[in-house]
């Protein structure tokens, strides 16, 4: 059987091995952010998706690792509970045993003890015997209360890892069932293009036509209703009243008119009706406040690569309503309550990307509708407010 000494040590050569997998994902990163800045060809886009799928497997290798060590770590705060059950048990034995000798000496009195010692000096002896049995029972149930201290913390921890290895099993599945989705597409991409360039470019023609037409119904929907925005009633515009929905966000477009609406016909020339954060695919995106989920979707169902691809829907008490985009899978399902700050997908490049990102709108939720488009089927539409103005 395992020593706590051997658990520590196996458990120190896990997180080795973690920190190596970690730097290998990092190195994944660099050769999908190289991919994805270069100019679109096929070759760049199933080299990109290669890299993903790379990293994904690394991502599935980490998560392994960390189960595994958690699993370690469960099986040395066993030993460590047992060994405390057992100082405790010991403890109240010696306690016991003490408390008897008390008992024992409180039913003589001091005239008793005093006729049953022949020397003066005994009968002393034997009052300082009483009063170092006092201090000992003193002393044992410090250190009992102390040990008691010292496994409920062990127990807490033991919960708390219990509770993370839970938590890392899902995400196994998750990362797994990520992993399969962007194998299908590598695999897709290649039968649908035959490993042609012309055939590859021909596809992104003919998509690039039919996101216009969908850009343009949308334009059309949410030019009015952004006129039926009330700002009286609206949050006042200031940091933190939504969270960011990914840790350590970097925005890699802005809202509104920026340059890559202006100068490229994505969006017609129009506004970019939210922002866009860099989020390599298997990124966990969090809900940027409580709320109640309003409705999930895919779009590229019905038209494969035109629009928002896999969408949530979030309506906030604070009369917001924020729009996740892009995802690779969906956490949460419609009319759930959601809390600030809880997983609810992981980012992908479904839908209309130059790369992978997550794609987040804020709304006026009073303003939002649920309508069937011409060529996508069901999308949000709403009046779109510029998300920095609460993040």
């Amino acid at each position: 059987m395992a020593t706590v000494v051997d658990l520590k040590s196996q458990i120190k050569n896990r997180e080795d091995q973690i920190a190596a997998i970690e730097a290998e994902i990092a190195e994944y990163q660099k050769q999908i952010d190289a991919k994805t800045s270069e100019a679109g060809s096929l070759k760049n886009q199933i080299s990109s998706l290669i890299a993903q799928i790379g990293k994904l497997n690394a991502e599935i290798r980490l998560t392994q690792g960390k189960i595994y060590a958690s699993e370690l770590n469960l099986e040395k705060l066993d030993i460590e509970i047992n060994k405390k059950n057992d100082e405790i048990e010991g403890k109240k034995a010696s306690l016991a045993e003490i408390i008897r000798s008390i008992n024992e000496a409180d039913n003589e009195s001091l005239i008793e003890i005093l006729l049953k010692n022949r020397e003066l000096s005994d009968f002393f002896s034997d009052i300082k015997n009483i009063e170092n049995l006092d201090r000992a029972v003193q002393k044992d149930l410090g250190e009992l209360k102390g040990l008691k201290q010292d496994l409920e913390t062990k127990e807490s921890e033991e919960s708390s890892v219990k509770k993370q290895l839970t938590g890392f099993a899902l995400e196994l599945s998750d990362r797994k069932a990520i992993e399969v989705f962007s194998k299908k597409k590598k695999d897709q991409l290649l039968f649908d293009t035959k490993n042609k360039e012309a055939e590859y470019q021909r596809i992104v023609r003919e998509r690039e036509i039919e996101r216009a037409q969908i850009l343009e119904d949308v334009r059309k929907i949410e030019d009015q209703l952004r006129l039926l925005i009330d700002p009286t009633s609206l949050p006042a515009s200031r940091p933190g009243v939504l969270g960011w929905p990914v840790a350590n966000p970097k925005i890699t477009q802005n809202f509104g008119k920026t340059d890559f609406a202006k100068n490229t016909d994505v969006y017609n020339q129009n506004t970019h009706n939210g922002i866009d954060l860099r989020a390599s695919i298997g990124t966990e995106v969090m809900a940027a406040e409580s709320g109640v989920v309003k409705g999930t979707g895919n779009s590229d169902v019905a038209c494969p690569g035109g629009s928002y691809g896999k969408w949530i829907l979030i309506e906030h008490p604070n009369h917001l309503s924020t729009l996740y985009a892009h995802l690779s899978v969906i956490k949460v399902s419609t009319s759930q309550e959601v809390g600030r700050g809880i997983l609810i997908a992981y980012s992908g490049d479904t839908g209309y990307t130059t790369g992978p990102h997550l794609h987040f709108t804020v709304y006026d939720a009073r303003t939002v509708q649920m309508k069937s488009s011409r060529v996508c089927g069901l999308l949000p539409y709403g009046g779109y407010l510029d998300p920095i103005l609460y993040l």
